[in-house]
């Protein structure tokens, strides 16, 4: 499947349709649903990369989110999501627990809306994230949600506003394959530039031989610039290690941990701040 992550199809960005294809062919399917969040666009027409478009021209139906359109016949709704609304808008929709595929496209603070997904008890069959290309394999550094506290619960999103975000939008490879991992799922796909594709380890058989997480990016050049660099000490601040939070529950150690890798990772991405980041 690997020689895959460098195409576009028809519907999707690059290669998620053929991922899909072959994994359901393999798995099968239970429900036929979907969500697919960060749709960017009012129809499945207008669409330039929508990962459900193929799913949905085969007769597959669900839920579809975006911050910028709705549109009731393919029940895109207008919502602007995060941790702390997430499992509610699954719920009053009806989403099975077992949704056959999530797909996540924020361009922000993916991670955690994926993760509070998880948590609310939700167990996608196949699931897909973008990931942010400017940081390194080494690196788990994700955004964090302004619905997160300090201490791991919900909190208040009153003062936040939506903006892109540059090169330090979204999460990195490492730190989406942490979440993912937690919660009993393995890496089977990678699309160059876009996505990561996970499967839930329950449905992968024994026969099926999976690589290390390293084999899926040998081809990549991660951590060189992509998007703008960023200028703004806001998103900046936003930033934290996933590991340590992972382990800690505290923001302050996990930003601080972030910046310590900035710092001596010296991204192209985060030039601009070098100062500061000392």
């Amino acid at each position: 499947m690997h020689p895959w992550t460098s195409e576009k199809r028809s519907f999707s960005g690059g290669a998620q349709e053929l991922y899909l294809d072959r994994i359901f062919s393999v798995i099968g399917t239970t429900n036929k649903y979907f969500v697919e969040f960060g749709f960017d666009a009012p129809s499945y027409e207008a669409a330039q990369q929508a990962n459900t478009g193929k799913l949905y021209h085969d007769g597959w139906r669900g839920l579809l989110l975006d911050g910028g359109h709705e549109n009731k016949e393919i029940n895109l709704q207008k919502k602007i999501l995060f941790a702390d609304n997430i499992a509610k808008i699954f719920y009053v929709n009806d989403v099975p627990i077992e949704v056959d595929y999530v797909s996540c496209d924020m361009d922000s603070h993916d991670l955690w809306v994926l993760r509070a997904i998880l948590e609310a008890g939700y167990r996608p069959r196949v699931m897909s994230s973008e990931y942010n290309v400017n940081y390194p394999l080494s690196a788990a550094l994700t955004i964090f949600d302004p619905t997160v506290s300090r201490t791991g619960s919900a909190g208040n999103n009153d003062t936040f506003s939506i903006k892109w975000l540059d090169c330090a939008f979204g999460s990195s490879a490492k730190a989406l394959w942490m979440l993912a991992k937690s919660f009993g799922y393995e890496l089977v796909g990678r699309v160059s530039y876009l996505d990561l594709i996970f499967v839930r380890a329950d449905l992968i058989e024994d026969w099926m031989l999976l690589p290390e997480l390293e084999w899926f990016f040998r081809n990549e050049q991660l951590g060189r610039l992509f998007h703008m660099s960023l200028t703004d000490n806001d998103t900046l601040s936003r930033v934290i290690d996933f590991e340590t939070y992972s382990k800690t529950l505290d923001f302050d150690l996990s930003h601080a941990a972030a910046m310590e890798i900035l710092r001596r990772l010296d991204l192209e991405c985060f030039r601009p701040l070098r100062k500061d980041l000392q």
